[in-house]
């Protein structure tokens, strides 16, 4: 009769079982097993046992004595051969099917339907690695064994909702998941559609509320962007929440060849791409299918691509092929690969045909009757991956490249650096997670060092791994500053040694050129900034950085601008000389002149630009309409923003100087092309703290006044305020009057945001009296403002005239800024006048003018008006706030004002319809989002809460 076969359990009580019966073990060789175990195959240093096995306070007087025991006592019960003594370390070697974790991970891995993954999970009997008293162990390994597997059953979770299979049983699930995992977002989430899908939406809602709690109370923050999103299309009742996708197709059983390399223990992260090239693996065809993954050097392409493979292996029975197509830096020619592939698939010695040509097509005959996937690593050339590819049939095929290659492919994945978390987790691969958590600042430094590249990071983790004794804070001072690349090199693997065999095929020029980018501020250059660094005309600038693009050390980044990656910036920083003082001049020059183009083209007939600006020696880019104004400045804000800062701090005078210019122009220029911010407000407050002298005085105050405005805008209305006094104070001193009365204008609309319309008045009668130092464009938009002003008081007469005068003093260009502005200043005097349909009119024209201008933020806060219109004009305005609401949902920083208000309006219209429980939710979530702006108790606040009474839109700044 056959010996029972052993098999260890990992995913709850750590067990060893002989057949179905328990082998008794004592706590320290259970716990050694464990940690073997975990690392099945792979060999675990003594020092990493060590820590795992035992505190600081209880380690023995030899440590690997103990374990050495440990272990002799694991080979009597598993066999001599199971636990292999390898270097400074132990290996485990059974058949990963012995393990219940690697059975897991194996099914998991293959699933594409719920059944599967429900097996999978049926592993999982109790908190993984529970009943280990010992060391560390648990509390290390434990918890990533736990998410592992919880992300594995929010998987299956995933897959039933996409099926649409929804049954008391299944809300049943999630409910427990959430009872016992209450911190796991993604099953609210799950939960919350389960009761939407099922008709019960009053539940649902109810669900999140009981998450804000659990969140709240628990660890004192609140849910993330998933769930809050989820939640405000519920409130708006988005009727995509109802659909279902169709549910993944079953994998195939068949078991693959073995053809590819073996998949990277330590491979971590690229959801996103492993999902594109897994769609495209996955979805039946009957033609070919193509996959190019390109990125910089060190990035994974091939890791990822072999990831890939394994993952769809069962999808292709009939095997998978793989050929480097590069060797040595020389092209493997394709008649020799395309020799291997038909041998691999069964073609004799004496049939292989001798050409190129021949082999090709017998490779496609072969390929039209099976499903093949092939992988060309390392590609060489279009041609040679032309060559390669089947004709017909089911087969797919994986291409990476160092270059961009022009081949037809259905998917196209450029890889970027991967992020600071899965930075952490691939680290957590390589050396103990003790060891990084010991020094977690240390940690995020390296982390940081590395810049998301794949191949930094297993560098710094070998070298820690092979050296236990050093701190990571040691490794961290060798890798901070100029220099670090010297750092991040390892047996024969180096970062500067892959980027030096790109720019080896550079010609001498071109080279010292792209050495050149180093001296400026930001990872990104355009066409205009290279010219005036490299003082050649923008034709040939923009020729070389298509060449350096090609070479994968530029990437592309918007119309005529390249950007590179954070480690490709110090290879070129960290070269000696690359500072050119003259060069920087001329790139900070080019930039005052083009925005101060761009701010002509959008506020013609304004104050005349200050003599430092027009006296820059640059053309700069001229603009012939507001979309090109801002597909311009957005791409390249850091750039200009980076130039600005550098020659604020450069101790020289002039370039100081020029550097407020800049600074000041650009934040004028973000606001007026989309209502954007574009990280300006520490470049405004390095304006204002460094010693400039008297000719630049209008720009600091413009700082200020720009702060004023810009804080405003973000909510942040006592900064907002501070800033506005001193702005006011500094116009007041130096007599600018023009400074003076924008100022009081944007007072007036700052104090109308705390909802004090009498302070906002007085400031507007101010503005009035000094107005004439405007032009009439700006005093035009002080007339807007000075009509929400008055409406928002009750005085429509007052607040009709206003609107006049503004009109009668100037007409905005259409999909402008002023025309949007005067359009929102009409919404609330209609409203003010009882005049419902006309402030529907001009809200649907705000929010085209909005539309026009590209802004998302604006286009949310003119469908908040619009939905107030409507609502008080009696039409259906349900959905349109509910478009509001997840417009504003959607953007990058939270408009607290906007966001209460749109939900103040779906409170409104659900009771009105007598849905008391969606209105109540809406209304809780329009208070709890007051008290996250710090706005409660303030008069805005106290209107929009006390009874929901109807608020319009804020006015508009004049800088």
């Amino acid at each position: 009769m056959p010996e029972p076969v052993v098999s260890v359990r990992l995913l709850g009580q750590v067990e060893l079982l002989r057949g179905t019966q328990p082998v008794p073990l004592a706590r320290r060789p259970a716990a050694l097993l464990a940690a073997l175990a975990l690392r099945l195959g792979t060999p675990v240093s003594y020092a990493a046992i060590t820590e795992l096995l035992w505190v600081p306070e209880d380690l023995p007087a030899n440590p690997r004595r103990a374990i050495q025991t440990y272990a002799s006592r694991l080979r009597d019960v598993l066999g001599r051969d199971a636990v292999v003594a390898h270097g400074d370390g132990l290996r485990l070697d059974l058949d990963p099917g012995q393990v219940d974790l690697h059975r897991f991970r194996r099914l998991a891995a293959a699933a594409t339907d719920p059944a599967t993954l429900t097996a999978a999970l049926e592993l999982w009997t109790a908190e993984p690695l529970s009943g280990l008293a010992v060391g560390q162990l648990t509390v290390v390994e434990g918890p990533a064994l736990l998410d592992e597997v919880l992300s594995v059953a929010e998987r299956r979770d995933e897959l039933r909702l996409r099926a649409g299979d929804l049954d008391d049983a299944f809300v049943a699930s999630l409910r427990r998941l959430t009872s016992e995992q209450p911190w796991r977002e993604r099953s609210w989430c799950h939960l919350m559609l389960a009761l939407y899908r099922t008709g019960q939406q009053g539940e649902a809602l109810a669900t999140f509320t009981r998450l804000v709690t659990v969140l709240r109370d628990d660890l004192g923050i609140d849910p993330g962007a998933e769930a809050t999103q989820l939640h405000q299309r519920m409130l708006a009742g988005d009727p995509g929440l109802l659909d279902a996708a169709p549910a993944a197709p079953t994998a195939a059983a068949a078991e693959p060849p073995a053809q590819l390399p073996a998949g990277s223990p330590a491979f971590v992260g690229r959801p996103h791409e492993l999902a594109a090239l897994a769609r495209l693996l996955e979805r039946p065809a009957d033609r070919v299918r193509v996959a190019v993954v390109s990125g910089p050097a060190g990035v994974g392409k091939t890791t990822t691509t072999v990831e890939a493979a394994h993952r769809a292996r069962s999808r292709f029975p009939d095997g998978q092929l793989f050929a480097e197509g590069t060797r040595g830096g020389a092209e493997v020619p394709a008649r020799d690969i395309l020799g291997a592939f038909l041998s691999d698939l069964g073609v004799a010695p004496d049939d292989l045909p001798s050409s190129q040509a021949g082999r090709a097509a017998l490779f496609r005959s072969m390929c039209a009757r099976r499903r093949l996937l092939v992988v060309i690593d390392d590609a060489y050339s279009v041609e040679q991956v032309t060559a390669l590819l089947p004709g017909a049939g089911e087969c797919a095929v994986l291409v990476t490249a160092r270059r961009r290659l022009a081949v037809p492919a259905n998917v196209s994945v450029d890889l970027d650096p991967i992020s600071a978390t899965e930075s952490h987790e691939l680290l957590t691969t390589l050396i103990s997670a003790d060891r990084l958590a010991a020094e977690p600042a240390a940690a995020t430094a390296i982390v940081e060092a590395c810049a998301g590249s794949p191949l930094a990071l297993l560098i710094v983790g070998g070298r820690l791994a092979t050296r236990p004794a050093w701190p990571l804070a040691h490794l961290r001072d060798r890798l901070t500053g100029p220099g670090r690349l010297a750092e991040l090199r390892l047996d024969g693997r180096s970062v500067e040694a892959a980027l030096d065999a790109t720019t080896g095929t550079l010609a001498a020029p071109a080279a010292a050129r792209f050495r050149a980018l180093g001296a400026l501020p930001a990872d990104l250059v355009d066409v205009e900034t290279a010219a005036a660094l490299w003082e050649t005309g923008r034709a040939e600038a923009r020729e070389l950085l298509e060449q350096l693009c090609d070479l994968r050390l530029l990437e592309p980044a918007a119309p005529e601008c390249y950007a590179w990656h954070g480690l490709i910036g110090s290879y070129l920083r960290d070269r000696p000389g690359r500072r050119d003082p003259a060069g920087l001049r001329r790139a900070l020059q080019q930039a005052i002149a083009s925005v101060a183009h761009a701010n002509e083209r959008l506020r013609p007939g304004d104050r005349p630009p200050h003599p430092i600006i027009t006296g820059v020696n640059a053309d700069g880019v001229v603009f012939a309409g507001h979309d090109d104004v801002h597909a311009w400045v957005h791409p390249r804000s850091a750039l200009l923003v980076g130039l600005a800062r550098d020659a604020l701090a450069s101790g020289h005078t002039d370039s100081a100087v020029e550097a407020a210019a800049l600074a000041t122009s650009l934040d004028l220029l973000l606001d007026e092309c989309c209502g954007s911010w574009d990280g300006t407000e520490d470049l405004l407050r390095a304006v204002t703290v460094t010693p400039l002298p008297p000719i630049a005085d209008r720009f600091v105050g413009s700082a200020w006044h720009n702060l004023a405005s810009g804080l405003s805008d973000q909510g942040r209305l006592a900064e907002a305020e501070d800033a506005a006094e001193r702005a006011i104070g500094f116009w007041r001193r130096t007599g600018d009057r023009y400074g003076e009365a924008a100022l009081l204008n944007n007072l007036a609309v700052l104090r109308g945001r705390f909802g004090d319309d009498v302070a906002a008045l007085e400031y507007m009668h101010q503005c009035m009296e000094v107005a004439d130092a405007l032009p009439l464009s700006m005093r035009a938009r002080c007339h807007a403002t000075y009509a929400e002003r008055l409406a928002s008081h009750g005085d429509a007469a007052e607040a009709q005239a206003a609107l006049a005068e503004a009109r009668r003093l100037h007409t905005p260009e259409p999909g402008s800024h002023p025309a949007y502005q005067l359009l929102s200043a009409e919404v609330r005097v209609h409203l003010a006048a009882d005049r419902p349909a006309d402030a529907v009119d001009a809200a649907e024209r705000a929010v085209a003018a909005a539309r026009a201008m590209r802004s998302p933020r604006l286009v949310a806060r003119a469908t908040v008006a619009l939905a107030r219109a409507r609502r008080l004009a009696g039409r259906e305005s349900l959905d349109t706030a509910a478009e509001a609401l997840q417009r504003l949902a959607a953007l990058d920083q939270l408009d607290v004002q906007a966001t209460s208000e749109a939900l103040a309006e779906l409170a409104r219209t659900h009771r009105a319809r007598g849905d008391l429980v969606s209105a109540d939710a809406c209304a809780a979530e329009a208070a709890r989002l007051v008290e996250v702006g710090g706005l409660r108790g303030t008069p805005w606040a106290a209107t929009l809460l006390g009874g929901l009474s109807p608020v319009g839109p804020a006015g508009g700044q004049a800088r």
